[in-house]
């Protein structure tokens, strides 16, 4: 099975505190892998490392076999194209339209006519259920669900193979949580696109996901199902690991 992203050995520290060590795990192509931790594990720095934003002092972080570090920029480049990624807190430009976000890969990475952007920018706001009223708001003037929105958009607009959300329902209530993690899933298991998503509230919205890990000390430590997450969860009594209502 092709792996469509890999970390080996990473080892990663900043203002002189160890971030990760030893950090290893895979996902194979069309796999979903969700990672719990709590608030300073690392959760969002992993995902940026995954990006190709952020490289380790040690280790080597692979997409599609292509280790991100010693790429060069123009393979960077196309890596991420390949790419979906959503920061946490969305990442939006604060003094860009909705619309504009959105289109901002499309206009940026591709020589598509404004036609073109338009329906695939289109295409991807209806998916996620952006009001097309807000097209020509900024993110401040937008509500945190239609932030969230509006920032899966734009990080699905290039019908990417590699998915790295970073909390993307967080803030929002079960309903509309559930809502959009379904939507989430369904493009992904429909496109065999591989997904890779952080967050520190457990259980995850939306269907079950291939794998589950819990981050902590460092590394990916407890892995397993759904039920089996749920499990260690209570044995080791990590309270800090809050079951959301």
């Amino acid at each position: 099975m092709e792996i469509a992203l890999e970390v080996r050995n990473v080892s990663l520290s900043m203002d002189s505190r160890v971030i990760f060590r030893g950090l290893n795990f895979q996902i194979r192509k069309g796999e979903a892998f969700f990672i719990l931790g709590t608030s300073g594990s690392g959760k969002s720095l992993l995902i940026r490392m995954c990006a190709g934003l952020v490289f380790p002092d040690e280790g080597s972080v692979g997409v599609r076999g292509t280790e991100l570090a010693t790429a060069s920029k123009e393979m960077l480049q196309r890596l991420r194209t390949g790419i979906g990624y959503v920061s946490q807190g969305s990442g939006l430009i604060s003094n860009m339209a909705a619309y504009d976000n959105v289109a901002l890969p499309l206009r940026y990475h591709t020589g598509l006519d404004e036609a073109e952007v338009g329906r695939k920018v289109e295409e991807k706001m209806a998916l996620f259920g952006v009001d097309r009223d807000f097209d020509r708001s900024i993110p401040a003037q937008l509500s945190l669900e239609m932030q969230k929105k509006v920032a899966l958009a734009r990080a699905f607009v290039l019908d990417p193979e590699l998915l790295l959300l970073d909390q993307p329902t967080s803030g929002l209530d079960s309903g509309k949580g559930q809502a959009l993690a379904t939507v989430i899933r369904e493009y992904q298991r429909e496109k065999g696109a591989s997904l890779l998503e952080v967050s520190s509230e457990w259980p995850p919205f939306g269907p079950p996901f291939d794998r589950n890990g819990v981050l902590e000390g460092g590394r990916v430590g407890a892995e397993g199902s759904a039920e089996e997450i749920q499990a260690y969860i209570e044995r080791t009594k990590k309270t800090e690991l809050l079951v959301k209502e």
